[in-house]
């Protein structure tokens, strides 16, 4: 599924983040649902300035289950 972002805040680590995403998603889902969280904490990686996804894995979960608001919680 496609997840737009309308703001990108720094296209650095993007690929790093995807595979980082993959990698923990093959490790703890079925297939589809691991390219699901490789593709939310690639776009999360979107929003953040510098090489670091600094998103929790629940956080990837939220935006995997269609919360794509952009509220952060912290």
């Amino acid at each position: 599924e496609e997840l737009e972002i309308t703001t990108v805040v720094d296209r650095i680590g993007t690929g790093d983040a995807y595979a980082a995403g993959l990698i923990y998603g093959l490790q703890n889902f079925d297939d589809k649902k691991a390219l699901e969280f490789a593709n939310a904490a690639c776009a999360l990686k979107h929003t953040i300035l510098g090489d670091a996804n600094l998103v929790s894995v629940e956080e990837v979960l939220e935006v995997m289950e269609g919360s794509t608001g952009g509220r952060i919680k912290r």
